[in-house]
């Protein structure tokens, strides 16, 4: 617990931010990183364009005059010094893989063999602007040269780029942690509101949320709440019946302890009564220990073997035979493989119970039944409301909310975690003022 309050907690709202400026930023991005794709390519097929009709302003007397003019041109063109005075003089020039002019001296490998219409080159931060074309007598023409314009916006739009994403990284950041923390506002009031509950407002509630999913959170914290006070008061109640009856046995032993010192010595009869109370009160207080204890030690793993039924029923109704109730056992010579002690445990819990109530319910008749596939208790109490039933295998829990019967509200608890343990199934049948019918019911017969 200590490590991890020492390790450094990082905040939900930071990652968001974080998350939401990270997707914007990429969004732009895309966006500036497209808009120059395509200010680039409409620039060079513009400019390219222009350069193509001087072109074919040159080769325009091979349409008009024939194929003897079209020769003369193609000569003329080649004569270098009529090149240097011509309109193309600032041009870099190549006919038919033959440099003709190169003001710039930036003919290279690449430019040489340019085999698309029309491309970009930059050297020293200067973008020059290529066309391939045919010309005359399907003459092989590249030419090309500096662009300013196209230099001018290219740099203008880089520059605007660069501008615009440190602005749009500052302004989303901002945007992007006002909404992570709007976002995140209704969680910080649920954590506001369970910050405020303890033991004595276990009963407070979070609002209802707007939204679907903090609304779905608020309903499982408030279901949680409702298990966590109902368990709450249950233990309340568990511990206010204990201390209830710890206080009877030790009270009564410490009374009969004093009568001793009193008069037991003089008293026969007086000393063994004492005797007597003392051992019935100190055997009280060691079941509910053990029912105490038992409840961790069903936790446990148990070993399974070949038991007979019929045995192991015997053995636990002798235990009830000085009872004043009349057990009639209808019995059969079945095996099962089950845990001996546990499946022992859990039939006396429900005999114990069975008798517990038929007492109650004045009758003193008791009914236990083996089938082909459970162990059947009947007894004679007063019943279990339909409501009650899923509720009286809980821990803590008691039907009979006052003390009119003993007990802690946990033998049945006790029962159905033995019954998950060695896989049976416990069902109830009751009818009010007919009484009950516990059923312990077995997967598989052997």
């Amino acid at each position: 617990m200590d490590t991890f309050s020492k390790k450094s907690k990082k905040s939900v709202v930071v990652n968001l931010t974080v998350i939401y400026t990270t997707v914007i930023i990429i969004i732009l991005l895309t966006v500036i990183f497209s808009m120059r794709y395509f200010v680039e390519k409409m620039s060079i097929k513009s400019y390219a364009i222009i350069l193509k009709q001087q072109v074919e302003k040159i080769s325009e007397p091979t349409r008009i005059m024939g194929r003897a003019m079209g020769n003369m041109m193609g000569n003329m063109l080649k004569d270098t010094e009529k090149l240097k005075r011509s309109i193309i003089s600032n041009k870099v020039v190549i006919l038919d893989g033959i440099i003709l002019n190169d003001p710039y001296n930036i003919v290279d490998e690449k430019i040489y063999n340019l085999k698309k219409n029309y491309a970009t080159y930059e050297k020293d931060g200067i973008y020059y602007i290529f066309i391939r074309t045919k010309i005359f007598n399907d003459s092989e023409l590249i030419m090309g040269g500096p662009s300013l314009e196209y230099t001018a916006v290219i740099n203008t739009f880089n520059s605007l780029a660069l501008g615009l994403s440190l602005i749009s990284i500052l302004i989303s950041f901002i945007i992007s942690y006002y909404f992570a923390k709007k976002s995140l506002k209704p969680l910080l009031k649920i954590s506001e509101e369970i910050a405020e509950i303890n033991v004595e407002t276990l009963d407070k509630r979070i609002p209802e949320q707007k939204f679907i999913e903090f609304h779905k959170l608020t309903e499982n914290i408030n279901e949680m709440l409702e298990k966590i006070n109902k368990g709450y008061e249950l233990q309340k109640q568990f511990v206010s019946d204990v201390s209830h009856e710890l206080r009877t046995p030790l009270t009564s032993i410490i009374g009969y302890i004093k009568l001793i010192e009193r008069w037991g010595k003089q008293d026969e009869k007086v000393l063994l009564e004492s005797i007597e109370n003392i051992k019935e009160s100190s055997n009280y207080l060691k079941e509910m220990i053990e029912n105490l204890l038992l409840l961790t030690k069903v936790e446990e793993e148990i070993k399974f073997e070949y038991v007979n039924l019929k045995e192991i029923v015997e053995k636990v109704i002798n235990m009830y035979k000085n009872e004043d109730v009349d057990i009639k056992a209808e019995l059969k010579d079945i095996n099962i493989k089950t845990n001996k002690e546990y499946l022992g445990i859990l039939l006396k819990i429900i005999l114990e119970n069975a008798i517990k109530y038929t007492k109650l319910n004045n009758k003193n008749e008791v009914i236990v039944k083996i089938s082909e596939d459970s162990i059947e208790v009947i007894d004679n109490g007063p019943g279990i409301e339909k409501d009650e039933i899923p509720k009286i295998f809980e821990r803590f829990y008691k039907a009979d909310k006052s003390r009119a019967v003993k007990g802690f509200g946990l033998g049945l608890s006790i029962a159905r975690r033995i019954s998950e343990k060695i896989n049976v199934k416990i069902e109830v049948i009751s009818n009010m003022g007919k009484g009950s019918t516990f059923k312990i019911k077995f997967s598989k017969i052997f």
